[in-house]
């Protein structure tokens, strides 16, 4: 370990490349926090590998082996991926065989003093694996799926989930729910510890809603509201479409606008939905957008929305929270640590859509209420959930871990 920094090896499957730009973009905002500190930190990110003449992974050839992202160094070697999850438990023995190499030469010429693997499965467990030969601690931060979704899918998993709670140097939460989640399925080395995920706040700040909604051909005087996600089924949006039509008949001649930024397989049956319900006009879907529009979006918004069933701790509320947006969300998971009730924004039980239209109206009639919120919830996301406080505490892990 040196004065004026550490070397910090980065593993993450997750991570944006020239073909996919925004994957595992929380994970390289964190990178950028952490060298921002003065510590040098390189990633390995391995990616997809799969016969040449199957078409439908020729992304993954377009992949190139190295990269340098915002003056990040970015290691792409190949990983045998099979479609639908096919490898199982195997999967984690197709990381470890294909970071051992790239690790240990990267190690022979440039030797860093941590890994930090993102996931515990199969990123951790892999690198707890290699970590051990080079004699390198590992730190990993477990999200979500690898505590809460992989340990159900099979034994296999689930002993595999444990084994990397008990291998890996020290475990990394990004909530305390997943922290609980975490500790059921083995004992670790050390206490797990939590650090939230958190904002750029250099993107993610507050801006005149009045000059987003004309940047974004969004009516100026209309109510407003903005959800930012997949349109996959564990975020709840068919939830939130059926919660709009329930403000509609209770407030006919003043719905709001909801806009809705992001891609998904559900988008064509929430479009059939909200006109079924009367509110094809009260719904815009705007598709993918860059990361660097997202501030806008959400400015243009009263209140954000996540009506998800299940979360980590979500990204996209540290950063509705920056950019001085309260927040209606469901209370699963972490999100509760974030969208605090009735100080940063209000909770209701997920799945239910007149709970959630009840808070939305509440949202907008209750004289006060926004901007009591709107309030607090930039204080909170300044002080507590932005990625140099992240960053801070994560080279906190480090250093106790070295010594």
């Amino acid at each position: 370990m040196r004065s004026d920094g550490l070397r910090v090896l980065m593993l993450s499957h997750m991570y944006p490349s020239p073909v996919n730009p925004t994957a595992g973009i929380f994970v390289h905002e964190q990178v950028r926090a952490l060298r921002s500190l003065g510590h040098d930190v390189r990633v390995v990110s391995p990616k997809g590998w799969a016969p040449p003449l199957m078409d439908r992974w020729r992304a993954y050839h377009a992949v190139p082996g190295v990269d340098v992202i915002d003056g990040v160094p970015v290691l792409y070697p190949r990983k045998l991926t099979l479609p639908g999850a096919r490898l199982g438990a195997r999967n984690a023995d197709a990381m470890r065989f294909a970071i051992a190499g790239p690790l240990r030469r990267v190690h022979s010429r440039w030797p860093f003093d941590v890994i930090h693997a993102q996931m515990l499965v199969p990123d951790g467990w892999a690198a707890a694996k290699v970590g051990a030969s080079l004699g390198v601690p590992v730190v990993a931060t477990a999200h979500r799926a690898d505590v809460i979704d992989l340990p159900s899918r099979s034994p296999a998993l689930a002993r595999q989930v444990g084994d990397a709670v008990a291998s890996i140097d020290q475990i990394v939460t990004v909530s305390r729910a997943i922290r609980d989640s975490a500790a059921r399925w083995g004992t670790p080395r050390r206490p797990i510890v939590v650090v939230p995920n958190g904002a750029d706040t250099s993107v993610f700040q507050p801006h005149d809603m009045a000059e987003a909604r004309r940047r974004l051909d969004l009516p100026v005087e209309a109510r407003v509201v903005t959800y930012v996600g997949k349109l996959v089924p564990r975020k709840g949006v068919d939830v939130l479409v059926e919660a709009m039509g329930r403000v509609h008949s209770m407030r006919p001649e003043g719905a709001p606008l909801l806009v809705v930024a992001g891609i998904g397989e559900l988008r064509e049956s929430l479009e059939a939905r909200a006109r079924a319900l009367g509110i094809g006009d009260r719904l815009r879907f705007v598709g993918k957008i860059a990361h660097d529009d997202v501030a806008w979006w959400m400015a243009a918004g009263e209140f954000f929305v996540l009506p998800s069933h299940s979360e980590g701790l979500p990204t996209v509320c540290c950063e509705a929270l920056n950019c001085g947006r309260p927040v209606v969300a469901t209370a699963v998971d972490g999100t509760p640590e974030i969208v605090r009730h009735e100080e940063t924004g209000l909770l209701v039980p997920a799945g239910d859509a007149a709970a959630l239209a009840d808070a939305l109206v509440r949202m907008l009639d209750e004289p006060g209420l926004r901007d009591r919120l709107a309030a607090r919830a930039l204080e909170v996301g300044q002080d507590e959930f932005t990625w140099l406080a992240n960053a801070r505490q994560t080279a906190e892990c480090y250093r106790e871990v070295l010594r």
